[in-house]
């Protein structure tokens, strides 16, 4: 890894750091879009898990796991620096723990002689080692540049990556695990090669991008310090919220999309074509979202890229029966609005970076990007979680013919289960209270007192 440039000479990436940047994010999302969009598949159809105990063990043990991510913030806000930067060599070692915990995720279950207690266990230490690589990479992005328009370039490549993946991921694990062949041995295999791919990926991110925007001050934030920055005021709490609403809505789409396919639209292979019909709206609402973020500001951008996303699963849930070709439109609209919505969130937190240091005269890139990684896994555990219990309530039963007490409640665990959470984050959005011009005045304080600080240092004056 090249050393980081000095500090107080903060400017934009190159083509080559966003390439890298892009290879991180990819690293980051396949695994846990495998998780998030299959586990609870595997679990029941593959392993013979009931789904109320599958719900039990997303819901508790992300929790239990989200709530350690204010921890984990802490932890690689106050590591040692180093010649590479804050926040690099800590990805790297992150990855390899995190590519490990995955593997073991899938493999253990079908291996232990009590499954639901192997993957209790595999599953609290994914989170655990995810956090080490996801709280670093997630800190990079206000750590990288403080150029406004190279950071809605970043979070444009961020919300890219993760949409593309996601989408790509999705469509490509069933017919993978049947080419590897089929059942708990081809989930491992596949999990393997996950495990060893994002690994890879994360290395070539680790030393490709640099770390630029130093803090205008050394002394580090004690635990005091953090209270007062996380709950002075009302940003950091309503950014919390409307995260885990939105992250929530994302992880029951996706939870319940092969049950929908599979069962209430009659085609396993749809789940594919449903993820690979997302994938073009979704890189083009995490282009156009910033955009737009251009002309209205990051807050008022990302509601309207939620709005469209809600608009999505409303044609979803208001025709019911029809032919599942017909579904792909309504996940085609909703894929556009949450290209913006992901994108924008990235905006948002390093906004609030700024807007934090500038008020409390601390950096904590990290224990922001904690409070992300604590959204996605608090509201992947409870959409996760919402999603098991719906199929359990409707009497879902796996592998057999379905009920049509079933068939409704996979209809309405698709549609409104998704979109009313996401309706839930724009309400709560609404009052947040960090706007464009907030953002830019804090940009600019800061970069006058690096330059303050820097010409002190240059003439050796305290």
């Amino acid at each position: 890894m090249a050393t980081t440039p000095a500090p107080g000479a903060p400017g934009s990436t190159s083509l080559a750091e966003r390439a890298s940047y892009l290879a991180g994010n990819l690293g980051d999302i396949v695994p846990s879009t495998v998780i998030g969009s299959f586990l609870l598949l595997y679990l029941t159809d593959g392993v013979g898990l009931a789904p109320a105990a599958v719900g039990t063990l997303l819901l508790v043990a992300r929790l239990v796991d989200a709530a350690t991510d204010p921890v984990m913030g802490y932890v690689v806000d106050h590591l040692p620096a180093t010649r590479y930067g804050r926040f690099r060599p800590y990805l790297l070692v992150g990855s390899l723990l995190a590519a490990a915990s995955f593997a073991a995720l899938f493999l253990a279950p079908a291996l232990a002689p009590d499954p639901l207690v192997a993957v209790w266990v595999a599953y609290l230490v994914w989170g655990l080692a995810f956090d080490f690589m996801d709280v670093p990479l997630n800190a990079l992005l206000p750590a990288m540049t403080d150029v406004p328009r190279d950071r809605a370039r970043l979070a444009g490549i961020k919300g890219l990556t993760y949409l593309f993946g996601a989408g790509a991921v999705t469509a490509a694990v069933l017919p993978a695990v049947d080419a590897l062949g089929g059942g708990t041995a081809g989930w491992g295999s596949f999990a393997v090669l996950v495990a060893a791919g994002s690994a890879l990926l994360m290395a070539v991110s680790a030393a490709g991008v640099r770390e630029r925007v130093r803090p205008v001050r050394e002394e580090r934030y004690g635990p005091r310090d953090l209270g007062r920055m996380f709950l002075t005021g009302r940003a950091v709490p309503l950014l919390l919220v409307a995260k885990v609403a939105v992250s929530a809505a994302s992880a029951a789409m996706l939870a319940c999309m092969p049950f929908f396919f599979t069962y209430y639209a009659g085609s396993a292979a749809l789940v594919s074509a449903a993820a690979v019909v997302m994938i073009g709206p979704m890189m083009a609402g995490s282009i156009a979202g910033p955009v737009l973020a251009g002309r209205l500001g990051p807050r008022n951008g990302y509601l309207v890229s939620a709005a469209v996303a809600v608009g999505g699963f409303a044609t979803i849930a208001l025709a019911p029966g029809m032919p599942g070709a017909y579904y792909l439109a309504g996940f085609a609209v909703a894929g556009l609005g949450a290209g913006g919505a992901v994108a924008l969130n990235y905006v948002l937190v390093a906004e609030l970076t700024d807007v934090t240091e500038w008020r409390t005269g601390f950096r904590a890139e990290a224990a922001l990007a904690s409070l992300s990684s604590f959204a996605a896994k608090a509201g992947g555990g409870i959409g996760g979680a919402l999603t098991a219990y719906s199929l359990a309530f409707s009497g879902y039963r796996a592998g057999r013919e379905q009920t049509e007490a079933a068939l409704s409640g996979l209809h309405l665990t698709q549609s409104l289960l998704p979109g009313g959470l996401l309706l839930l984050g724009g309400l709560v959005l609404l009052a947040y209270p960090v706007d464009r011009a907030m953002a830019v005045e804090a940009m600019s304080a800061l970069a006058r007192r690096r330059s303050l600080s820097a010409d002190r240092a240059a003439n050796g004056t305290p």
